[in-house]
C-alpha cells in the first residue's frame, strides 16, 4: 500500500501543478477540477488496503474438473452421465458442482465435485 500511497500523493501534487499552470481564461474551472480530483485522491488514500489474495482463494478460483467425468445415470442406470465441460459453478453450501447430461436418456443434473 505504501507504494500506491506515494504514487497517489505524487499524482495529487502534479494535479495542483497543472491547476497553477492553467491559463487565466479558464483558471477557475481548472482550479475547481484540481480541487475535485485532489478530494477524490484523498478519499482513495484513506481507504483500507485491498485484502491480499491467499493461496486458498487462488485454488478456489480455479475450479477443477470432476474426478469422474462419466458416472452412472440416476434415471436409466447406464454409465453415460457425462460431465459438461465449462459448467462448474459454486453450490449453495459453498462447494463446487458440475453439470452432467446423460447420453442415453438425456437426463440432466448438477452433481457435487468430489
Amino acid at each position: 500500500m505504501a507504494d500506491t500511497t506515494s504514487r497517489l500523493t505524487s499524482l495529487k501534487a502534479r494535479i495542483t501543478q497543472l491547476a497553477d499552470m492553467a491559463g487565466s481564461d479558464r483558471e477557475g474551472e481548472a482550479r475547481g477540477l484540481a480541487a475535485e480530483l485532489s478530494t477524490e485522491l484523498d478519499r482513495l488514500m484513506a481507504e483500507p488496503p485491498a485484502r491480499p489474495v491467499s493461496a486458498a482463494d487462488q485454488q478456489r478460483q480455479a475450479p477443477r474438473a470432476p474426478r469422474d467425468e462419466v458416472e452412472r445415470c440416476p434415471v436409466c442406470s447406464l454409465r453415460s452421465f457425462n460431465f459438461q465441460k465449462g459448467s462448474i459453478r459454486e453450490s449453495a453450501d459453498g462447494g463446487l458442482e458440475a453439470f452432467y447430461r446423460c447420453g442415453s436418456c438425456a437426463h440432466e443434473g448438477w452433481r457435487e465435485i468430489k
